[in-house]
């Protein structure tokens, strides 16, 4: 396939298969050592991150999959019951509530980046995939791809949640 061009989607999975997607998220995500691809659990993407022993900090960037499939990237520590994600998500000030009050600011349009303390992914954005026009799909979602990574990387989220395992 010629460099640039999107695969088919397949009948289950990612609503487009974009070549460029990993390498447009690693420029972002430099600071974790670690890139998996995800394709499990409504998910279709990947995951940039860093672990010490069970415990798992980092991005995920991709798809949710379903009926009704959005582009997704979202900030996760897990475990979500564990002190780690309870120091960087539950508590006032953590890490997260800080990221939070940053990208809200300078958000100028939906979709807004949402927080929820009593999940994994605990700071999220994403947008249906519907509300792009039909011809210019992957070029809206690139852009919300590229919007949403660069808000995280301003409020310095990446740098500080890698250096949370140190």
């Amino acid at each position: 396939m010629p460099r640039g061009k999107t695969a088919r989607a397949p009948a289950s999975g990612a609503p487009l298969r974009p070549p460029w997607l990993r390498e447009l998220a690693a420029g972002y995500l430099t600071v974790f050592p670690r890139v998996s691809p995800e394709r499990r659990r409504g998910l279709h993407g990947f995951s940039f991150y860093q672990r010490r022993g069970r415990e798992r900090v980092g991005v995920f960037v991709g798809f949710l999959t379903g009926l009704s499939p959005e582009c997704a990237v979202f900030a996760f520590v897990e475990p979500t019951r564990g002190r780690l994600h309870a120091r960087l998500v539950r508590r006032p000030k953590s890490l997260f509530r800080e990221a939070y009050g940053f990208v809200t600011k300078y958000t100028a349009r939906p979709p807004r980046f949402a927080l929820d303390d009593e999940v994994a992914a605990a700071l999220a954005r994403s947008v249906p995939l519907a509300v792009f026009p039909a011809r210019g799909r992957e070029k809206h979602a690139r852009n919300f791809f590229m919007e949403t990574l660069a808000l995280l990387q301003r409020a310095g989220l990446p740098e500080r949640l890698a250096r949370a395992l140190d």
